[in-house]
């Protein structure tokens, strides 16, 4: 087999070498399209940041994510839509805009054909489900107390991390255990490392198989992407933040709670970033009803 010497003596497989380059590349362009879905983003401008031809791109990235650029560029835009919708108050007619279509009707076609259902129905339903979700599960004695969040102001940090897709117990559980053998290794980790966990999707909007979840580690200084392991920001700003006590199975009741409770009693108003956990101790080593995790909610 034909093979490659990098810098550091050691020969890589052509085929692996490439292979780990267009996962970088990928890496960075859907980590540019989750930063930028509020803004135009052509076949063009994704092609430069991935280095691709344009001739060649579109195909590459639909062989590696399993859409084309447009359809799923499309989703994340309903989909964060959809959240929207949810938990927010903004108009339908707002929330069309934002979502990069020019007519509330081109949005409502679009939306009730991946939903199946138009903007309005949609609210109406994940209203009254959300309703009835606080009061089966938020409301039985022992979560009854109210979730006072902690309001912080955080700043970029860097990190390097893995994406997995799939239902979030799975894919959180195969993201660490991939991010944790190459960042260690490598001397990543350092003393005052946060481990962070992205999910982009919610469960109840997004398809299991299309859920996203990034298993994250901060870095200090530059380090250069290889392969699946990328470089991410982890964006700044104001949060709200919130205390969980307990295994990582129950933390959507603590999400509920947020944003069943919370949320609309504070007057607070939802930013356009995604929600993170930080994990506070080992779970290798910390009994399940033991562990902490911080959920922080982006916020204006």
């Amino acid at each position: 087999m034909n093979q490659k010497t990098t810098d550091g003596g050691a020969a890589l497989p052509i085929r692996e070498e490439t292979l780990k380059d267009h996962q970088e590349r990928m890496n960075r362009v859907m980590v540019y399209i989750q930063q930028h879905l509020d803004q135009p983003i052509s076949l063009e401008m994704l092609a430069g940041v991935a280095c691709f031809s344009v001739f060649h791109f579109h195909r590459i990235f639909a062989a590696f994510t399993g859409e084309t650029l447009n359809s799923y560029v499309r989703r994340l835009r309903l989909e964060q839509a959809a959240n929207r919708l949810c938990h927010t108050r903004e108009s339908v007619t707002e929330i069309a805009l934002s979502a990069g279509y020019e007519t509330p009707a081109a949005f409502t076609r679009a939306f009730a054909q991946l939903f199946k259902q138009n903007p309005t129905s949609f609210r109406k339903t994940k209203l009254v489900r959300l309703v009835t979700q606080q009061q089966t599960i938020i409301r039985p004695k022992q979560m009854e107390v109210h979730m006072k969040p902690e309001i912080k102001k955080r700043t970029d940090v860097k990190a390097v991390y893995v994406r997995r897709t799939g239902k979030y117990q799975t894919s959180a559980k195969e993201a660490w255990e991939a991010v944790c053998n190459q960042a260690f290794p490598k001397g990543l980790v350092g003393p005052k490392a946060e481990f962070i966990g992205i999910s982009y999707d919610d469960p109840a909007i997004t398809a299991e198989e299309k859920l996203r979840y990034d298993a994250c580690i901060t870095i200090d200084g530059d380090v250069k992407p290889e392969g699946e392991l990328g470089v991410l920001t982890v964006a700044g700003g104001n949060y709200a933040a919130f205390m969980h006590k307990g295994p990582y199975e129950n933390l959507y009741k603590t999400y509920q709670c947020a944003y069943g409770e919370w949320l609309p009693a504070s007057g607070k108003k939802l930013r356009e970033a995604p929600c993170f956990e930080l994990y506070l101790n080992d779970c290798t080593k910390t009994a399940p009803a033991d562990l902490l995790t911080e959920i922080y909610i982006p916020i204006e």
